[in-house]
């Protein structure tokens, strides 16, 4: 750079400049300063600039079309508050910036920003006070306790070393014998995977929560949770606090990954991929893809993997178009499948997988968002992490044969992906274990596992069941004779652990 082009970033260029958001942060900026009170849209964005410097990577550039224009002494003010912010600007993008290229940090921030902003509103349940709480937390690395808090805003990537015992429940006693509860889930010859069940009230989440906050206390793995009801942020579960975990809801809040990125970019890594994919998006409606579909989208598949970087749901769209062109097929269900997910941002192709699954995030998919953009969102971050997770060697066992765990896993609401029958969630449940992977599966009753090919409770080290209706023949079968889930009393569930001849009944919660 230039001493001359250095020389035009002065306080008073700064104060005159216009400073531009786009569309899409003005929308999501009227939201939070309704929602906030502000009089003036300046406060909001600076508060948004100011929570995405709290973040070390540069973001990504704002996309779409202008947006509002704010004089830079209206945005940061001027003397010292003015040069305050311009070198916190500079000093985040690590290098002298002209005004034109201060221009572009500050939308670019603004972006990022606005957007957690709107996470965090969304999170926080019109509860103001709750907003303001995490806002603050989530700029700032959390206190020790142990080996399991980290800082919510960098890579936390910590393999667990030695035993994971935790409690089944806040009581998690034997109702029988009153003794103690405790599943160690990397135990030599078990499974790290987990099935809690139960109906409506039943406790399911609350004790699933507890034990994820155990394994929080006890080492740094990080969390991938997937949200349907909005509760695993809320201050009751707060697994968000407990991993230092991100909240996204795609599409208000894309999910920062490069969701299709190759472990494996040779020929048969692509294919292989490929075929992956298909069997994922081919299932994601009620109304299955033909052969031919499956087919089509095989190649559209192909074809983006090879030559798009990063590719995206658009490039697999585009791909499918010309596929349909080249054949003179006529557009069916498969083109429109691709057209309704590309019409919202699910994913942004900003982070490699090994960064992305080296942090904690919540994946919020609450009812208001079509059941389409759901199924999609879980089919392919499973099938990613599932990608990512079995290309690394086999995690370490301490001397007494525990594994360490690498990522944990978390569906809430489950049975909407095991309808689906995700390749990915699969492979990730059987293969996905000497490689530090666990799963949790959250759902409503035993029954819910019953159409799946693979026998998804088999692969279970801990099963947890609490009261809910289902057919006797499934209770029999995971539970063993002389189980009754509907004579349950609350805070009951019945247990079984892999190994164990039998269930018995634990007090979870009082």
């Amino acid at each position: 750079m230039s001493t001359e082009s250095m020389s035009d970033l002065t306080l008073e260029v700064v104060a005159g400049a216009a400073f531009r958001s786009t569309a899409e942060t003005d929308e999501l900026s009227q939201r939070v300063k309704d929602r906030l009170g502000f009089g003036s849209f300046n406060i909001p964005a600076r508060l948004a600039i100011a929570r995405s410097l709290a973040i070390p990577d540069m973001p990504p550039k704002a996309e779409g079309e202008t947006g509002r224009t704010i004089k830079g002494d209206v945005l940061f003010g001027s003397g010292a508050d003015l040069a305050a912010w311009v070198s916190l600007l500079i000093e985040h993008a690590g290098n002298a910036l002209t005004i034109k290229e201060l221009q572009g940090c500050v939308q670019r921030h603004w972006a990022r920003g606005m957007k957690l902003l709107a996470e965090e509103l969304n999170a926080s349940n019109g509860d103001i006070a709750e907003f303001w709480r995490r806002l603050a937390e989530s700029a700032l690395p959390e206190v020790a306790s142990g080996q399991g808090r980290r800082d919510a805003i960098g890579p936390t990537s910590v393999i667990s070393k030695g035993p994971l015992p935790v409690r089944l429940g806040e009581v998690g006693k034997d109702v029988a014998s009153d003794e103690e509860v405790i599943w160690t889930l990397n135990a030599p010859g078990g499974s790290p995977h987990s099935a809690f069940m139960g109906g409506v009230g039943s406790g399911k989440t609350r004790t699933a929560a507890f034990v994820l906050r155990s394994i929080a206390e006890q080492t740094g793995v990080p969390l991938l949770a997937f949200d349907f009801k909005g509760d695993m942020a809320d201050r009751h579960n707060a697994l968000d606090r407990a991993f230092g975990a991100e909240v996204l809801s795609p599409p208000s809040i894309p999910i920062p990954l490069d969701v299709f990125a190759l472990t494996d970019k040779s020929k048969h890594g692509v294919v292989t991929t490929a075929q992956r994919l298909r069997d994922s998006l081919s299932n994601l409606k009620q109304t299955k893809f033909g052969d031919q579909q499956r087919r089509r989208l095989n190649d559209a598949l192909e074809e983006a993997l090879r030559t798009r970087h990063p590719c995206t749901l658009e490039d697999v769209k585009e791909c499918l178009e010309n596929a349909y062109a080249a054949a003179g097929a006529k557009e069916d269900g498969a083109i429109s499948t691709l057209v309704d997910l590309c019409r919202l941002p699910l994913f942004e192709p900003v982070m490699k997988p090994e960064e992305f699954f080296s942090r904690s995030w919540i994946i919020s998919l609450p009812a208001n968002v079509p059941e389409l953009v759901r199924v999609t969102v879980v089919a392919l971050l499973t099938d990613a992490l599932e990608r990512y997770i079995n290309s690394q060697q086999d995690s370490e066992t301490d001397a007494q044969g525990n594994r360490s765990l690498r990522v944990l896993c978390v569906i809430d609401e489950a049975h909407r992906a095991l309808e689906a029958r995700l390749p990915g969630l699969s492979n990730l449940i059987r293969l996905g274990r000497s490689k530090g992977g666990a799963v949790m599966l959250i759902s409503q009753k035993p029954d819910d596992f019953e159409g799946e090919d693979d026998d998804f409770l088999s692969e279970m080290g801990l099963l947890v069941c609490f009261g809910t209706n289902a057919r006797e023949s499934s209770v029999k079968r995971i539970l063993g004779p002389g189980a009754s889930l509907t004579s349950l009393k609350k805070g009951e569930a019945y247990v079984r652990a892999r190994g164990d001849a039998k269930s018995r009944k634990v007090l979870a919660w009082k």
